[in-house]
């Protein structure tokens, strides 16, 4: 039998040894064929064989023959009746069961996907006429699959894109599931699994690990029709699926077969067909535009027949952007222009899959895509004068103002072999890698290198007063991924399906970021009350932020797991006791490794029980540890050279091209020592100095981590399943990065120490941390006269901070009609809360994608007001998909999802009566000017006193009511297939307000007029033609 089983990557001695040491160590190994297990890519064709009573039947033999690549396996059942067989790739096979005194059955294409491939054969007994060579009877049933706790969804995409009216990306496919949900727009309409944050989620193609260890978030992209099946786990997954706290999402390419098959297709979304979605204050998206065109060519088949298979895909694309923009002037409440951008990207994509089977049982395959890409954009009109702006009222253009080229992506490949050794023993190796690679460049027109500068000293007409250009950021990360798996089966108090394996990602992240201007920013202040430097009502003031950041970083990942599917009860009962043990390290640009996480346990347990034993009913439930590595993302801006400081000046008024003039430094009380001055007037974040590598990380760490538990039930009736589920996450740990200034001041005036003051100035030593635990910190500088660095242990409640808090409860019920060729019926409905003090990595509230390090922990008083219910929190999401035929030729697909609305609180300064540092962030805690009524006082004229609000505290979004409804045209041309289709997206056009502006004050503390006002609207109406030949 051929099995290719749980994909893996990692080192070549170790999977030998521990294989061989099993074998021998096992004794005698009788084969058996146990529940059926899913791997990256391939399926398990499992189930029962019965007499007309229902008895099992043993030694039946059962033949599966690939209808796609002509292999065939077969197996024989045990004496339970139970058969197995594993690595088959998903697809359509021919089944076949015969059986000693039983008649034979056969069926001739039988679908396998992944969660659907466990099947229940009853055989007729043979009749007394002995001169019928072959009587063919019997009935197969479908069943609930007896390996699998998992929790989500399994999407043919070839089929789904033929029937459902669904957007061509990945994102689309995965908000299907029950649980999964679109996060903020700030993060690119990424999605959140059950309430947890768009960074938690891990992404798979072909047992390639595809994820960005950046800040995990958008994966590699992936053409939409390379795709053969997206399957979305979003809980209760084996050990051997791991590095996420999310969902996981494991998905195949098609492959060749031993028919020449191809397509031709055009995608096509005009913008002429797109309503327009109302206008927001800092937007006109009735003069904006957007409008894509693909053409996508398919061609595979055999090189040599029933053994070598090609597949190739070619994708060219016109993607074209027109994005208006306008400002709203609060003291005249009018709008003026700003500027245009034109955006275009022509980038082609080209990706090929080869498979070769060797013999039976025995597989080689290879994976290759390319997402290299090129973009450009083009801004006219800008804020200098008025002459210069955009015209958004009779949309005239203005002058040239700058352009961004950007490349992205990279070449990416995976290649893997599979062997079937014997009944009992498969093994599998892969190798893969992936790289990302990006490089940005601004011009402007005068081709100088030109900062930014903003002139707020009336806050409600904030502008420009220059052309940047000159900035160039570069970014690569690449992935090294080695994995290797092996399956024993084995008859011990029942029967075992064992799989193990190991590991190993060794990741590689450079950065240069130089902004525009070299990598300064200026905005021109004008004090106000109770000015945070102190400064006089009416004095003008500057703020020159500086920031540049270069180095390279290098991570590990390993892992090594062990997962046991044990058969008890003549397979009415599966135990599945298994158990993960992850490693995270990472380093700092000089090549010190500066966080070692050491053995991280994540036990996977869970069980099925078949309450009638007839495998159309189980109770399923499962208990999972997750962690999470820590992104290299952390490496970069936590440990490299970077340099970010704020430094506050005099304003001595305009320069040449209307560069400011500092003037003499603003000394202040809460201001750091300038890294090149050494005058107390900066604030810092980042001094630019090389940090010693046991400085910046607390000791004996702990990597994020979730707690999750799943009971459910479900049950088939033919065609028809249904499932209900209760789903539990709690996080554990995270890790974040912690200013301790403010702890070790405090410790040092206990300790009688002098001068502390005068280094950690408020913003001086972050460090990685557990927060709301004590920790063991080595201080970053030597205090009272010692030349050597001090180690202090802190308690919680001198580093002052809360721990951090999330946790998930939800109830699923589920219903799922399978296509029959006529019609299809899928639907969800989830009742669910997500609370907590952490969003989990990305922060939604600021639209910060900095993972693992944004400002929630920064300083003490920034995470006042944050527990309650988190962005992703929705307490109520109903999902309906399907499809009819209503003529041979014609098929009408719908989609509709029903989500609660998001909660909002307000977002504002921190008082420095309540946290002498926080303030400094700007508008980053959750104190906002409150009316004598409760009200928030958005009266920029008005000083009202500050009070703390609760996050989620003060409204909510609207109702998102989304129907999507499609109708496609089937026919033939010659002797090719041919199609057209018309999908319409947001069919009502509903204008949900979707998103805020959060703000109540600005960074200054001013209150501001903004505060709720819709920042994101329901995307309107639009339309997108397709059409095809499929041959």
């Amino acid at each position: 039998m051929m099995m290719n089983a749980v994909m893996r990557r990692r080192r070549k001695p170790f999977l030998l040894s521990v294989a061989l040491g099993l074998l021998t160590g096992a004794g005698a190994i009788v084969p058996v064929s146990g529940a059926a297990a899913q791997g990256f890519s391939n399926v398990e064709a499992s189930g029962t064989v019965v007499d007309p009573d229902g008895k099992p039947i043993a030694e039946a033999r059962v033949i599966v023959r690939s209808n796609a690549q002509g292999f065939t396996r077969d197996t024989t059942t045990t004496r339970e009746g139970t058969f197995s067989i594993p690595e088959l790739p998903p697809g359509s096979y021919q089944f076949t069961v015969e059986a000693p005194g039983f008649t034979t059955y056969s069926e001739a294409r039988v679908q396998l996907s992944i969660g659907s491939a466990t099947n229940r054969f009853v055989l007729d007994r043979a009749g007394d006429n002995q001169d019928v060579d072959i009587v063919v009877s019997g009935r197969r049933v479908a069943s609930a699959d007896f390996d699998r706790t998992t929790t989500g969804l399994v999407v043919d995409v070839a089929d789904i894109a033929q029937r459902i009216p669904v957007a061509r990306d990945l994102q689309a496919v995965l908000r299907l599931a029950p649980g999964a949900n679109a996060g903020s727009g700030a993060f690119g309409g990424l999605t959140s699994v059950a309430g947890g944050a768009v960074s938690e989620n891990a992404y798979y193609v072909n047992g390639l690990n595809v994820t960005n260890f950046r800040n995990y978030l958008a994966p590699v992209a992936i053409p939409f029709d390379f795709y053969q099946t997206i399957e979305v786990k979003t809980g209760g997954y084996a050990a051997e699926f791991g590095r996420t706290t999310g969902g996981f999402t494991n998905a195949t390419t098609k492959s060749g077969t031993n028919d020449l098959h191809g397509a031709i297709r055009f995608n096509w979304e005009p913008n002429d067909f797109r309503s327009i979605t109302p206008d927001t204050r800092g937007s006109v998206n009735g003069n904006s535009r957007f409008d894509r065109i693909d053409f996508i060519a398919e061609l595979g088949g055999p090189i040599i027949h029933d053994r070598l298979f090609v597949y190739g895909l070619y994708q060219s694309r016109s993607i074209t952007s027109v994005t208006a923009g306008r400002q709203y002037f609060d003291d005249s409440d009018t709008y003026l222009g700003t500027s245009r951008n034109f955006f275009r990207d022509t980038s082609p994509f080209y990706g090929a899959k080869v498979d070769a089977i060797i013999t039976d049982g025995h597989r080689l395959e290879g994976t290759f895509w390319s997402t290299k890409g090129r973009s450009r954009s083009f801004t006219y009109g800008n804020t200098q004068s008025d002459a210069n702006r955009y015209d958004y009222i009779r949309n005239i253009d203005g002058p040239f103002s700058s352009s961004l080229t950007s490349e992205y992506g990279g070449k990416n490949y995976v290649g893997r072999y599979t062997g079937v050794f014997t009944d009992w023993l498969t093994v599998s190796a892969l190798y893969g890698r992936n790289e990302n690679i990006s490089l940005t460049q601004s011009f402007n027109p005068q081709g100088l290198s030109l900062p930014p500068v903003n002139d707020a000293r009336n806050p409600a007409r904030v502008v420009g007063l220059t052309t940047p250009g000159g900035a160039r950021f570069e970014a690569e990360d690449v992935r090294k991924q080695y994995r290797a798996d092996a399956e024993i089966r084995f008859d011990a108090f029942g029967s075992h399906h064992l799989r193990f394996g190991y590991d190993r990602e060794e990741l590689f992240s450079y950065q240069s970021s130089v902004g525009d201007g070299g990598g300064v920013g200026y905005r021109i202040i004008r004090a106000a009350a109770n000015d945070p430097r102190g400064q006089a009502v009416g004095t003008d003031y500057l703020r020159t932020r500086t920031y540049n950041i270069i180095g390279g970083f290098n991570s590990l990942n390993d892992a090594f797991y062990l997962q046991d599917s044990w058969t008890l009860m003549e397979g009415r009962l599966v135990l599945n006791p298994g158990i993960r043990n992850d490693r995270f390290s990472n380093d700092n640009a000089e090549g010190t490794t500066f966080y070692k996480s050491g053995n991280q346990w994540g036990p996977r347990l869970g069980f099925i029980f078949d309450p009638v034993g007839e495998q159309t009913d189980k109770i399923f439930g499962s208990f999972s540890r997750l962690f999470i590595p820590v992104a290299s993302n952390t490496n970069i801006r936590l440990t490299g050279g970077e340099l970010y400081f704020d430094r506050y000046t005099q304003f001595g008024g305009l320069g040449a091209n209307n560069v400011p003039i500092a003037g003499a430094p603003l000394v202040y009380s809460a201001g750091a020592l300038c890294p090149d001055t050494g005058t107390r007037s900066c604030t810092i974040f980042s001094d630019g100095s090389p940090r010693d590598a046991s400085t910046q990380v607390a000791q004996g760490l702990k990597p994020q981590s979730v707690d999750q538990y799943q009971l459910g039930y479900e049950k088939r009736l033919g065609s028809w399943r249904f499932r209900a589920f209760y789903t539990q996450a709690k996080l554990n740990e995270v890790l974040e990065d912690i200013a301790i200034d403010a702890a070790v001041r405090d410790y040092c005036t206990a300790q009688g120490v002098t001068g502390c003051g005068n280094i950690w100035g408020g913003f001086h030593q972050y460090v990685l941390a557990n927060p709301g635990q004590g920790a063991r910190i080595t201080l970053s500088d030597p205090i009272a006269g010692e030349s050597t660095l001090r180690t202090v242990d802190f308690t919680a409640q001198q580093l002052g901070y809360p721990r951090a808090e999330r946790t998930h409860k939800s109830v699923t019920l589920e219903v799922r009609r399978d296509f029959d060729g006529i019609w299809s019926l899928e639907g969800s409905y989830v009742f669910g809360r997500t609370i907590g003090n952490y969003e989990g990595g990305v922060k939604t509230d600021n639209g910060q994608s900095d993972t693992g390090l944004t400002t929630d922990f920064d300083q003490p008083g920034l995470t006042n007001g944050l527990f309650g219910r988190s962005p992703n929190n929705r307490d109520h999401v109903l999902k309906l998909f399907g499809s009819y035929r209503v003529l041979p030729f014609m098929t009408i697909g719908a989609n509709t999802t029903v989500t609660s609305p998001r909660s909002f609180g307000c977002i504002g300064r921190v008082p420095a009566s309540i946290d002498r540092f926080a303030g400094d962030y700007g508008a980053a805690g959750a104190y906002c000017q409150v009316n004598p009524d409760g009200s928030i006082n958005t009266n920029r004229d008005v000083t009202r006193p500050s009070a703390l609000i609760p996050r989620g505290s003060v409204f909510k979004s609207d109702w998102l009511v989304q129907n999507d409804l499609d109708v496609q045209i089937n026919g033939t041309v010659g002797t090719a297939d041919a199609y057209v289709r018309l999908s319409v997206f947001n069919v009502l056009n509903l204008r949900a307000k979707l998103n805020f502006n959060e703000y109540g004050t600005d960074g200054e503390g001013v209150a501001s007029p903004l505060y709720r006002d819709v920042t994101q609207y329901q995307s309107a109406r639009s339309a997108r033609i397709q059409a095809g030949i499929n041959f």
